[in-house]
């Protein structure tokens, strides 16, 4: 049963599953108890960060701490970008009052070994954070440091060592605990830069995603997490008053990096001293918007052939801005998605097993249909996904039609002589449903040489050595295939190491008898770069 710490109190069991029992002898009473505090540190949080983010907006502007207009930045203008420095120094304010409002029990727990060495990292991040705001810092260099404060919480015990849902699964990380806690906090760090694109968007979520968090702590009897998380809720809620649109100042990456480290931390020192399943899920569920936004982003990055680390404007807020909708509306409708998922994390935490399991599973396909809407998926429907897992089986020799080309490939490779060369290359056209080819080996370029022997101009005389083949059952005359408008054709250099020229290669093959295949012209350039390693190796002079 979720525990209740009182004034001066060890912790004590309450009854009912929600941890603030009413209903219970004295559960009123020891309800109020806890929530007065956390109430108190949560108007404490909001009225400093009302009167610091003027503050902090005049320091942005009074030591050049600004994001200019680019072609990445929806403002105009020069805005100032040291929001976060409001946050940091709301936060640090109102966790020195916590010890003066929260419970004596509860005060031991905030203030233990593990917090110490959070709010050091956290001390670091932001430090990182707020030094790229002024200066720009090698994105490198900024994982480095998110990963060293992740590291930093870790060795004071905020890890995550287990992964459980009751009466569904227990995942133990030994050795991989490290790996799997510093993946945490930088997906969560991530996410909450990631998203900050539009005015009041990034503060918004966190502002609903950090009091929902604080509602859940309190259903699992941690006061001192809910007093953080309110902590949180209330300073990003004053923020608001000057982020929101039209925004005033912008939270920066000094802010965007301290608020996921917090949520980071706080979810995993929340539930240190259990299994952690739930606690956890809950604010994957609540923040799931710039989850999912962070995930996909390095992988549609990669689909495209972009660095997976280069910024861009295709995130989900950018897709809403393409079809046509204001910043305002944008950043209300993710406010609503928010909202729903956060509700789904209350409702959620008070179902058991199997009607969990259904629930997570409706609350994720809603957030994808929802999300989808925006046309954000449109690098990962099905035809693109498959294209690309073709494309690398044909690369790495996986795919049937590639090992079967490669056995003709080595074949060529193989020839003693150029007749039986010329054989190995027909039966790699016949297999690729060329009608005509011509291979002209001369020193003299291409061009003196026609595919058809009935043409003016044929090839084979002055001593000239020059190949010729027609597919069986081709239908056409060469001249009716070499005038049709739907034949493809090709003509290719076969040139040395060296850059000498070995002659040259002509192919014709009706498109609209036998359309092209995805690696037709793939399997061409094999044959090419086949065609002229052997001719170089049976040493054929030019």
């Amino acid at each position: 049963m979720p525990l209740l710490l009182g004034s001066g109190a060890t912790p004590q069991p309450v009854d009912g599953r929600a941890g603030l029992a009413y209903g219970a002898p004295g559960g009123r009473e020891a309800a109020l108890r806890v929530m007065t505090p956390i109430i108190v540190l949560f108007m404490a949080a909001l009225g400093l960060s009302l009167f610091l983010t003027p503050v902090a907006r005049w320091v942005g502007r009074r030591f050049g701490v600004l994001a200019m207009p680019e072609a990445r930045n929806i403002h105009a203008s020069p805005m100032p970008r040291s929001g976060g420095l409001a946050l940091f120094l709301t936060f640090f304010a109102c966790l020195a009052l916590a010890g003066w409002v929260l419970p004596e029990a509860a005060t031991a727990v905030l203030f233990d070994r593990t917090m110490c060495f959070v709010l050091a990292g956290a001390c670091l991040i932001f430090a990182v954070g707020f030094a790229d705001d002024k200066w720009t810092l090698p994105s490198k260099l900024k994982l480095a440091v998110q990963v060293a404060a992740a590291s930093i919480a870790y060795y004071g015990g905020a890890r995550i060592a287990s992964f459980a849902l009751p009466g569904l699964f227990v995942i133990q990380f030994d050795i991989s605990s490290y790996l799997v806690t510093v993946f945490w906090f930088v997906l969560l760090i991530n996410a909450i830069n990631l998203i900050d694109g539009l005015d009041g968007l990034a503060a918004g979520v966190v502002f609903f995603g950090s009091g929902v968090q604080a509602v859940l702590a309190l259903m699992r009897g941690e006061p001192h997490t809910a007093a953080l998380f309110a902590v949180l809720s209330g300073a990003t809620l004053g923020f608001l008053r000057y982020n929101f649109n039209p925004a005033s100042l912008f939270l920066g990456d000094g802010g965007s990096y301290f608020l996921g480290y917090m949520l980071a931390a706080l979810s995993v020192s929340g539930s240190v001293k259990s299994q952690v399943g739930a606690t956890l899920l809950m604010p994957v569920i609540a923040l799931g918007v710039p989850l999912l936004d962070t995930i996909t982003a390095p992988l549609r990055r990669f689909m495209r052939g972009r660095d997976m680390f280069e910024p861009d404007k295709r995130h989900v807020h950018h897709k809403l801005l393409s079809r046509g909708w204001s910043q305002r509306k944008v950043v209300l409708f993710l406010y609503g998605i928010t909202i729903f998922l956060a509700l789904s994390a209350l409702v959620l935490v008070n179902l058991r097993n199997a009607p969990a399991g259904v629930f997570l599973l409706v609350v994720g396909a809603a957030l994808v249909l929802l999300v989808r809407k925006a046309g954000y998926f449109s690098y990962f429907a099905v035809d693109k996904i498959f294209g690309w897992l073709r494309d690398v089986s044909d690369d790495t020799g996986i795919a049937r039609g590639r090992r079967t080309f490669l056995h003709y490939q080595i074949e060529i490779s193989q020839s003693r002589d150029l007749a039986e060369l010329w054989t190995r290359m027909t039966e790699a056209l016949e297999h690729l449903r060329f009608d005509l080819a011509e291979m002209v080996l001369s020193g003299a370029g291409t061009g003196s040489c026609r595919i058809a022997p009935d043409l003016p101009g044929a090839a084979g005389t002055d001593g000239v050595p020059v190949f010729r083949w027609r597919r069986e059952g081709a239908a056409a005359s060469d001249r009716e295939l070499l005038c049709s408008p739907a034949v493809m054709k090709l003509e290719l250099p076969l040139l040395a190491k060296s850059g000498q020229p070995l002659g040259a290669l002509w192919l014709v093959k009706d498109v609209a008898a036998d359309p092209l295949n995805e690696f037709t012209l793939r399997r061409v350039e094999n044959l090419r770069r086949t065609v002229t390693a052997a001719l170089e190796g049976l040493a054929v002079s030019p």
